[in-house]
């Protein structure tokens, strides 16, 4: 039977924990509109979330030195400083705001950190010291092991994730979600002073003289060096999957939460005591097998390919959790093991976030990390697993044969495409390669084609892959250019690739392209030569919605022709570009009824179509799918269109004959900027069938 101290404490932890986690996808979706979408959002967020978390649990750590009445006064003003900053927030137009350029001109990462720091930093290292504190105040005042408030702290934790995209995204608008967050926030830090004050006055004045520095036991450099190793490999491996899953697939809230729900789910079971089975580091070293086994897969293996990296991503937390519960120490030095605990975290966070796109030129995290789990796993396979013959020194041979053979699989998985010439970058939009082969030069964003050119001079003006004449955008240029004669056409395109698009422009034409990663005009102008073909060029660096927005406050209308949507994170478009708000702005900067919007909905994995079509009858334009396979044009490449217009006439004429495309059935939601869900679009292959 729990006691009420332990009920009260338990109740702060849970709340606590539950708004520690709950605010990182709405603050990540917040921020994923300045900066393109990009999956490295969330990678960089979680580095503030574990740099906070790691701040918080030093605090606890140095606090648990002083004397409990110094405890108390020091820490309800940080409680205070909190609540008071929280209610700025709740005044505030946006919860995480964006960072201007004159801050930290051209640093996205940089931008994430400070605009976090700046919103969310003084309740979330509240938050932070829910846990820790809460368990070191409980296990000193009533002499009981705290760990269990661990398990329900995480339980906490993994509740408010889960609750994001079947609860809260769905069935609240973004605004709301601040609201009621802070809301929360308010009620939490109620509870934890009074679980504070209880805790102090129920402790006896002779505890506060005999006992106000619990005496610690001595931690050895080989135990800490552990604790850290074993919080930062699941950590690394956290980032480098949810990285390599989410530039795979879409960068959205929904598919961050599943992998560090996971990694969450981990340190529950772990701290519950139900990881020391021998059997536990047997799985870990299946799951590594089988994840290397779809390194890479193709298309058609994506669903089990994802499975076997979440599978190795749970047995590698459960693994070292376990061993982390296998070895935590007693109660007076329970802050000094969760600060070693959130260190080894940060570590690895910082390492899968900050350094490998610093270190790698492609994604080479996940193979390490996957290499390192292999390892290691082998190496914790205990005896009975061995044939019996084999001594303990013949064991040690084979787990060092092992290691090298990882090894040799590491280097020969990052070898493998050293046969044809190629330029690879990477940053914080990802990674991007230019491949020389035969006549042809293409630059591949992840794992998605963005554009191919022919090396030969007489056909390296034709227009290719997804942007040929048949396909949605070539359509509507070819008729702009028709009805418009020999007065020059003005396009806008979100997205600029190789700048293929500009292949239709004629002498006296206008093209403009917003594209945010600057690394990609660079690429676009020294490998390919369609923006050189065009005078009238010109590339515009930042967010194409941004930038529009700030083209129409200050009056500087396009005046497009055709406005193409054709910005892509690998293969999917940023959510921000498909809401209401945005096609609204698109529509603000068209010429005239007749000019044409253009939005390439292309994806392997989402079903687009009805959101854009939804859009349209919000706006009252009249739409038309346009799929293209591509095959009738050289160098092309199948693509899906959605072209919209508010002259229904320029459907019927003969640039648009020959779609044979049905329109699809409408969504029943509109898109905004407060609301998304992907549940109704998301589409991946089912092998089973």
């Amino acid at each position: 039977m729990r006691d009420s101290s332990y009920l009260l404490s338990g109740t702060a932890i849970f709340l606590g924990s539950f708004l520690l986690f709950a605010i990182q996808p709405i603050a990540g979706k917040q921020l994923l509109p300045y900066f393109g979408g990009s999956s490295s959002v969330w990678a960089t967020s979680l580095v503030f979330f574990t740099a906070a978390l790691f701040v918080g649990y030093l605090y606890v750590y140095v606090l648990a030195k002083i004397s409990h009445g110094r405890q108390f006064v020091i820490h309800m003003c940080i409680v205070a400083g909190a609540v008071l900053f929280a209610l700025v927030l709740l005044f505030a137009p946006h919860l995480v705001p964006a960072v201007p350029d004159a801050v930290v001109d051209g640093e996205p990462a940089a931008k994430v950190l400070l605009a976090l720091l700046f919103s969310i930093g003084a309740p979330y290292l509240l938050l932070s010291t829910t846990a820790p504190l809460l368990q070191y105040w409980y296990g000193t005042g009533t002499g009981r092991e705290p760990y269990t408030l661990y398990a329900l702290s995480n339980v906490a934790s993994l509740l408010a994730l889960l609750s994001y995209p079947f609860v809260i995204e769905p069935f609240i608008s973004l605004r709301y979600q601040k609201g009621i967050w802070l809301l929360l926030f308010f009620a939490y830090a109620m509870v934890y002073v009074v679980s504070a004050l209880v805790f102090f006055s129920t402790r006896r004045s002779s505890s506060e003289t005999s006992e106000g520095r619990p005496k610690r036991a001595r931690v050895s450099l080989m135990e800490s060096v552990l604790w850290i190793l074993l919080a930062a490999l699941p950590s690394f491996t956290l980032l480098a999957a949810t990285t390599h899953i989410t530039q795979t697939i879409v960068p959205v809230p929904l598919l961050w939460i599943v992998p560090l729900a996971l990694y969450l789910a981990t340190f529950v079971i772990a701290f519950a005591g139900w990881g020391q089975s021998i059997f536990t580091p047997l799985f870990f070293f299946a799951s590594a097998t089988v994840a290397w086994w779809f390194t890479p897969a193709a298309y058609d293996d994506i669903v089990p390919q994802i499975l076997s990296y979440l599978t190795l991503l749970f047995f590698c937390g459960f693994t070292c959790h376990a061993l982390l519960y296998r070895m935590r120490p007693q109660t007076p030095v329970l802050p000094f093991f969760y600060l070693l605990i959130s260190l080894g975290g940060a570590i690895g966070v910082l390492s899968g976030s900050m350094l490998a796109p610093l270190v790698f030129s492609d994604f080479w995290d996940f193979p390490l990390a996957l290499a390192v789990s292999g390892a290691f796993a082998a190496w914790l396979l205990p005896k009975p697993f061995f044939p019996r013959i084999l001594e303990s020194h013949h064991i040690t041979y084979v787990k060092v044969f092992f290691l090298v053979l990882v090894v040799s699989l590491f280097l020969r998985h990052l070898l493998a495409d050293q046969g044809v010439p190629t330029i690879a970058t990477r940053n914080f939009y990802g990674s991007a390669k230019v491949y020389f082969q035969g006549d042809t030069v293409s630059l591949m964003h992840g794992t998605t084609l963005h554009g191919m050119q022919f090396a030969n001079p007489a056909d390296a003006r034709l227009p290719t892959t997804y942007f040929t004449p048949g396909s949605g955008v070539g359509r509507a240029i070819l008729y702009e250019q028709n009805v418009r004669s020999d007065k020059e056409v003005r396009v806008g395109v979100i997205g600029l690739g190789t700048g293929t698009i500009a292949a239709y422009c004629r002498p006296g034409d206008m093209y403009v392209f917003y594209e945010i990663d600057s690394r990609i005009e660079g690429i676009a102008r020294s490998y390919f030569s369609y923006l050189s073909h065009c005078e009238g060029t010109e590339v515009r660096i930042g967010d194409g919605r941004i930038l529009l927005e700030s083209e129409l406050s200050a009056g500087t209308l396009g005046a497009f022709d055709v406005f193409a949507v054709d910005a892509f994170s690998d293969d999917t478009i940023p959510v921000h570009l498909l809401t209401l708000q945005a096609f609204e702005l698109y529509a603000s900067h068209l010429r005239s009824p007749e000019s044409i919007l253009a939005v390439h909905i292309s994806s392997r994995y989402l079903e687009l179509a009805p959101v854009v079509f939804r859009l349209a009858a919000e706006l009252g334009m009249n739409a038309m799918l346009v799929p293209d396979s591509g095959e009738s044009s050289p160098g092309g490449s199948s693509s899906l269109w959605v072209v919209l217009s508010k002259d229904s006439g320029v459907f019927r004429s003969v640039a648009f004959a020959n779609t044979d495309s049905p329109p699809p059935v409408a969504s029943s939601d509109v898109w905004t900027d407060d609301y998304t869900s992907l549940f109704s679009v998301l589409s991946l292959p089912r092998p089973w069938e």
